[in-house]
């Protein structure tokens, strides 16, 4: 069987038009595509046709257009990538899904969209055409995640007791990360009990929120705040369990675990241990392809991954936002 095909709508940032092709990390979709063996990526779309020609050019793909309606059609795509502004998403998926073959894969840029019945339309809709949404909420595709994740359900470092998160850039933009991490690690909602503060974010509308909160299950306090970015970009989590401590830190590329003891004066005091988890393989780019990909073949399903599997997160960015409005 030949190659899959990929076609990118939105050729900016996260599509890849300031990705690093030799750097070590791959943090766009046009580079996690160019390294897959299994896909072949046949056009990059933007309205702004120069962008379009650029991000081709950049990656040696011979076609660009500034109509991805005509261009799905054209090239047949079996994954189409979605990387417009935020609050497009909507809109564009909703106009591939129309299409009279639309592809295989729709691999959206998050937040998927901007309330209740829009997503229950792209749940209903990508349904019944036999396409599977994946959104990309990139700590979900990440190993050291997953690996996070499997030692908090198995109780290695006990109940949790608090966490602090902190975020930049907007509450719908990336505090969306912020709560969808959460939501993922610890399989759990969030009930808001206070709005702390309300600051402007570079994206227009979309405010940093900071809330004081609790894990619905487990009752531990949470602290969901932002950090200006005109300051400097800061995304991590500070995860108190009753047997220890694990920081988040760098985006994720750092992991530092403490662990309780007892210290020569009878004192539980917290000493830095290694943790038994990888920090290196691939990017949650690369991983979220390489599942795509795994998933066209037939090897795997895409549980937990697709639309209707990220509703529980929508929903508290929602509960959020009605604190402002």
């Amino acid at each position: 069987m030949g190659r899959y095909r990929a076609l990118i709508v939105g050729s900016g940032k996260i599509a890849g038009l300031y990705d690093s092709i030799d750097g070590d990390y791959t943090y766009s979709h046009a580079k996690a595509y160019s390294q897959n063996g299994d896909v072949e990526l046949v056009c990059c779309c933007d309205l702004d046709i120069s962008k379009a020609k650029e991000l081709s050019k950049k990656y040696n793909i011979e076609n660009f257009s500034n109509d991805f309606l005509d261009a799905i059609e054209i090239y047949h795509p079996d994954i189409v990538s979605i990387c417009t502004p935020d609050n497009t998403h909507f809109k564009v998926t909703i106009s591939i899904l129309d299409l009279d073959a639309p592809p295989k894969v729709i691999f959206l840029e998050k937040p998927a969209c901007r309330d209740r019945d829009e997503l229950n339309s792209l749940i209903e809709i990508s349904n019944k055409r036999g396409v599977a949404i994946v959104v990309n909420h990139s700590r979900r595709f990440d190993p050291l995640h997953q690996s996070l994740k499997m030692k908090i359900a198995d109780g290695y470092f006990g109940e949790v007791i608090r966490v602090d998160a902190i975020y930049y850039s907007g509450w719908q933009h990336n505090g969306i990360h912020t709560v969808d991490t959460l939501n993922f690690l610890f399989s759990e909602g969030i009930d808001f009990e206070k709005l702390l503060n309300i600051s402007d974010s570079p994206y227009v509308g979309d405010y940093n929120l900071d809330f004081m909160c609790r894990l619905e299950r487990s009752g531990a306090l949470t602290y969901i705040t932002a950090v200006d970015e005109r300051y400097y970009q800061l995304f991590e989590f500070d995860l108190k369990f009753e047997r220890g401590r694990v920081k988040i830190e760098d985006f994720g590329s750092r992991v530092r675990y403490e662990e309780v003891t007892i210290n020569h004066m009878g004192e539980r005091v917290l000493v830095e241990r290694d943790l038994d988890i990888s920090l290196y393989g691939s990017s949650p780019m690369e991983s979220a392809v390489d599942k795509i990909v795994a998933y066209l073949k037939g090897e795997v399903e895409l549980v937990g991954y697709l639309i209707g599997d990220i509703s529980d997160t929508m929903s508290i960015i929602w509960r959020g936002l009605s604190w402002v409005r």
